[in-house]
Formats: C-alpha cells, sequence, structure tokens
C-alpha cells in the first residue's frame, strides 16, 4: 500500500516552522544541483565540444558565453548553499508566524529569481543587466526576462534577511533577560 499525503493547508496558513524550513532546504538543492548542471555548460563551452569520455567529442557551440557559464555555475552554488544556511538559521532563531513565512517565501522567491537571472542573463545580448541597452549590448527578451527575474527577487532577499536579522536581535534580548 502506498500512502499518499494531500496537503490540506492553503496558500499563507502554514505555519511549520519545521515545513517551511525543510521546503526552503529542499528548494535551496535543486537551485545548487541547477548551478552544478551550469558547470557541466561551463566545461563544454570552455572545451568548444560536448566531451564525454570514452566516446568521441562532439563539436558544438554551446549558447551562452564561458563567463555566463562561470556565473550561473558559481551563483546556483553559492545562493543553494546561502538559501540552506538561512534556512537553518530560521529553524536556529525559532522564527515563526508571519515573520517565518515571508522569511520562508522570500528565499523560495530569491533562489529561483537568482536562477533565473543567470540563466537568462547568459543568453541575453547585454547580460540582463537592463530591458534596455548597456555597455554590454543591446536589450532583448533575454536580457528583460533576467532583468525583471532577478530585479524582482532583490526585495524579497531583502525582506527575507531583513527578518532574519531582527529575529536574531529579538532573541538576544530576550535571552539577556
Amino acid at each position: 500500500t502506498v500512502c499518499v499525503s494531500v496537503p490540506t493547508h492553503r496558500f499563507g496558513q502554514e505555519n511549520n516552522l519545521e515545513k517551511l524550513t525543510q521546503r526552503v532546504i529542499a528548494h535551496a538543492m535543486l537551485v545548487l544541483l541547477i548551478g552544478l548542471i551550469a558547470g557541466i555548460l561551463l566545461i563544454f563551452s570552455l572545451l568548444d565540444a560536448v566531451t564525454l569520455w570514452p566516446l568521441p567529442a562532439w563539436q558544438v557551440d554551446i549558447p551562452g558565453s564561458t563567463r555566463g557559464w562561470q556565473a550561473a555555475h558559481v551563483g546556483g552554488i553559492l545562493n543553494g548553499v546561502m538559501i540552506a544556511c538561512l534556512a537553518l538559521l530560521m529553524r536556529y532563531l525559532d522564527m515563526a508566524g508571519k515573520r517565518a513565512f515571508w522569511t520562508a517565501w522570500g528565499l523560495l522567491i530569491t533562489g529561483w529569481a537568482n536562477t533565473i537571472f543567470y540563466w537568462a542573463g547568459n543568453f541575453s545580448s547585454n547580460r540582463g543587466l537592463s530591458v534596455s541597452e548597456t555597455p554590454f549590448g543591446p536589450g532583448d527578451l533575454m536580457g528583460a526576462i533576467a532583468y525583471i527575474g532577478g530585479g524582482s527577487g532583490m526585495a524579497f532577499t531583502i525582506v527575507a534577511v531583513s527578518f532574519i536579522g531582527l529575529s536574531a536581535f529579538d532573541k538576544s534580548v530576550s535571552s539577556e533577560d
């Protein structure tokens, strides 16, 4: 017999810190995994070929730039680790209520917004730094996706990190009493 658990909560009503942090860590590992995949594409980009020993090399042009694949690789790994660590801090600080909820969702949005930024920015003419022209090139659809995706995630990152900092200050004051 297979037991399937169906979530019964509605969006916005999940306040169980354990479940929130588990969800954040699971998504952080997906972001990290995508960063690792970008590392494979970085290797292929450096070699200008898909090489899987002992198979013969397959000469292909990997889309994007080597610089872009480096950013997606390192950025994805660092974002995954950062988000997982911040989720553990949420648990350590025993965050609760709306603060815990918005911190968890802020971290989830941070991970995916940054992933969109790195990947779409790698395929854009202007590195995704603007919707319009930059010193790196003209604006295009991928640049707009990167800019809007990454830019919108910044606000959530600031909120999540601020809530963790506030919770740490609150805990330090309450533990002095």
